[in-house]
């Protein structure tokens, strides 16, 4: 039985290629399988605001909704959206809106206060994305970390595997296109542990894709070292690759109670860097120094139990067996002691039998890295 829509509903809606995410509100009256109402949308916290009255119609498992007119402002005018919404089985409607001369996007919408397993808000260039960086002049990789201000502005970290140490360089970012498309541009150095160590400034354009329960950012990058422009001083070019991590409802919760716990014995924070997906509960995960190694301690924590207790990482790739839980699983990275290199980072294989992952893990004192490892299951 098709479901019934009357009342309100709450969600976001999004444009392609633009930073702001807005929150949309409908209030809604269904007659036969036609719809009346009125619809509220809000942006930066409430500082702008617009009231429309909208129609439409009920089809089956879709909702075709037009806001007919704005009731509020008087000025400036908004886009009079245009939307096909479609059912996702568990109580929410999703799809796309379009409306004369402005860009299109995305709209999501549920019951107030309903707790489905969907994510909790849009998709945003906004906020931190983790992974490494390659050089083509270079065996070792870079651990690499970008916070992007919903301004365009941001902050890159950046940890060499070599003698380099960690620097902190401050960046500008922007959408290129209304497709999945962002250019990073950093501008300068503001921080760096070893200040004879001359680092690149980098330049990239990535491609976003979305696989296994995370957003995938990769591209090529070039740059120019420190003090020169690309004329004088151009640095070998390589690849990047950054990821985030897409968090449901039910999954922070998870992690909420795994990581209270830690978070109070210890005085640290965890961070989710990472999703995997993998097809069988019994894993060999594996630690090793994929850089120079600078003296790492390490402890290996999954869903709160020691799996690799106070190690010296080296070279050598230490593989632990081990079998993970039918739902949410957590592995956490707990620096013991962070080497001659801040932050400890190392790399971490996690392998089911049909494939294997890598994963540069990175922890300090203050924060620690974890992993969400998600046994497969097929939707009912």
């Amino acid at each position: 039985m098709a479901q019934e829509v009357d009342g309100k509903w709450i969600g976001w809606l999004s444009q392609d290629g633009k930073k702001d995410t807005f929150y949309y509100e409908i209030n809604i009256a269904q007659n036969g399988d036609g719809i009346s109402g009125v619809a509220f949308s809000s942006v930066n916290q409430g500082k702008f605001q617009a009231r429309f009255v909208l129609s439409g119609v009920k089809q089956g498992e879709k909702m075709v909704i037009q806001e007919v007119e704005q009731i509020e402002p008087e000025k400036p005018k908004w886009c009079l959206k245009y939307m096909t919404l479609q059912s996702d089985g568990a109580g929410a409607y999703y799809g796309d809106w379009k409306a004369d001369g402005c860009t299109p996007g995305k709209v999501y919408l549920a019951r107030p206060g309903a707790n489905q397993d969907v994510e909790e808000k849009p998709f945003t260039y906004v906020g931190r994305w983790t992974g490494h960086l390659s050089q083509s002049d270079r065996a070792y990789g870079f651990f690499y970390e970008v916070n992007l201000e919903p301004d365009g502005t941001g902050v890159a970290t950046i940890v060499s595997e070599g003698n380099g140490g960690t620097a902190q360089i401050a960046l500008e970012w922007d959408t290129l296109t209304e497709a999945a498309h962002l250019r990073i541009i950093e501008n300068e150095v503001v921080e760096k542990t070893e200040t004879n160590w001359p680092w690149c400034i980098k330049y990239t354009e990535l491609y976003l894709t979305k696989v296994d329960g995370k957003y995938l950012l990769d591209g090529d990058w070039s740059g120019h070292i420190e003090g020169h422009d690309s004329e004088s001083g151009p640095c070998a070019p390589g690849r990047m690759h950054l990821e985030r991590p897409i968090l449901k409802p039910v999954n922070r919760q998870r992690a909420k109670e795994e990581f209270d716990p830690y978070q109070a014995k210890f005085q640290r924070k965890v961070k989710i860097d990472n999703v995997i997906q993998v097809q069988s509960k019994k894993l060999r995960i594996k630690v090793w120094d994929n850089g120079t190694v600078d003296g790492d301690f390490v402890t290996l924590l999954l869903n709160g139990k020691k799996i690799l207790d106070n190690y010296r990482v080296d070279k050598r790739k230490w593989a632990i067996p081990v079998q993970v839980l039918d739902g949410d699983n957590f592995l956490i990275l707990h620096a013991e002691d962070l080497g001659d290199i801040s932050p400890n980072t190392v790399a971490v294989s996690i392998d089911d039998g049909v494939k294997e992952e890598i994963i540069v893990m990175s922890s300090n004192l203050e924060v620690s890295g974890a992993i969400l490892i998600k046994p497969f299951r097929f939707e009912k």
